[in-house]
């Protein structure tokens, strides 16, 4: 029989020993344990839009880095990440309202194409009405005027 192929293993970087493969203990961060956002962050629903899991992710990062206590003002720059994020996430959030926006607006647009449209046809079916209802008091008129001119006449 062959033999199973290894399980690959990803291997990690030691500054004191350099690339070593991943050994089995657990390492423990001082401090409190990650937040129940940055575990959830992670297992992203797809209902969620993209905005809400843009300021999520921002959360999420900067509460790792905030977790591991290093004090070293460098690290302020993940501050600088969740804020650039979160306008990121607002912009989109504003981008996708402007688009349901228009839409409805092109909806209405295309409902006052459709009234408009009536309105003339009917405008247009007035005028004909009018035209014909002229034309026959100008033949009811010229009649008149025939018989009434035979008659003063006669």
């Amino acid at each position: 029989m062959s033999k199973p192929s290894p399980k690959l293993v990803m291997m990690r970087f030691d500054p004191r020993g350099g690339w070593v493969k991943p050994s089995e203990e657990e390492f423990h961060v001082q401090g409190s344990d990650l937040p129940a956002r940055a575990a959830t962050a992670v297992v992203e629903t797809p209902a969620k839009s993209s905005a809400e899991s843009l300021t999520e992710l921002g959360d999420s990062i900067l509460d790792v880095f905030n977790t591991l206590k290093i004090e070293d003002p460098r690290l302020q720059v993940w501050g600088q990440v969740n804020s650039t994020i979160r306008r990121m996430s607002d912009k989109l959030t504003e981008q996708q309202l402007l688009e349901d926006r228009l839409i409805s607006i092109r909806a209405e647009i295309e409902g006052l194409r459709s009234l408009a449209a009536e309105m003339v046809g009917s405008a247009y079916q007035n005028e004909v009405d009018v035209h014909a209802t002229s034309k026959v008091r100008v033949q009811v008129a010229e009649s008149l005027n025939k018989k009434i001119t035979k008659a003063l006449k006669g």
